[in-house]
């Protein structure tokens, strides 16, 4: 199905886009951000607990999807493990630009339900853009395209449950869509 990206008001107008992946997540949300050093120049995620989950969630539910497996890497080897394929190659969309889409709907903590927030604004949530990059690399480790570095369009939605915008859920998580960007026609 070929169409043109414009799900939310104001998304951008993305000609020759064909949409590879739309996937519903239920979890908890989580940032992708503050690496802690645990020594012996051991890098962890500060949120290590929740974030790794919510990535495996979403993995999970691309796999599914799409009929893949996830990218299986060995330290000094160029291909995947399970396929075959060249690791820079591995993926649904192994080459070409990408443009993704999500709303992540949050926790809304109490006193933001009694200040009446509408609008996750607070620092109880992570940045968009840490949801963005926990997104982006569970995609990756999905199988949906070969590196995140193929995305070149970008719209990451934060809400809460009550947040009037199209994709809200009632409950925490997140909807995720996924388009190959093609060559428009000269």
């Amino acid at each position: 199905m070929s169409e043109t990206i414009a799900a939310a008001p104001g998304s951008p107008a993305v000609p020759q886009a064909t949409q590879i992946l739309e996937i519903t997540v239920i979890g908890t949300p989580a940032g992708q951000g503050a690496l802690s050093n645990k020594g012996g120049g051991r890098m962890v995620h500060s949120n290590h607990a929740v974030l790794m989950p919510w990535r495996a969630a979403i993995t999970q539910a691309a796999i599914r999807a799409l009929g893949t497996h996830q990218r299986v890497r060995v330290k000094r080897q160029p291909n995947c493990r399970i396929c075959g394929k060249p690791n820079r190659r591995h993926g649904v969309i192994s080459q070409g630009p990408v443009a993704v889409q999500m709303v992540v709907t949050v926790e809304r903590s109490e006193a933001a339900a009694k200040r009446g927030d509408l609008w996750p604004d607070n620092s109880t949530t992570s940045d968009a853009d840490h949801h963005a990059r926990s997104v982006l690399d569970a995609l990756c480790n999905g199988s949906v395209y070969a590196d995140d570095g193929q995305v070149v369009v970008l719209e990451t939605t934060k809400v809460f449950s009550v947040t009037p915008v199209p994709d809200t859920l009632p409950r925490p998580g997140a909807v995720i869509r996924v388009w190959k960007i093609g060559v428009p026609a000269a």
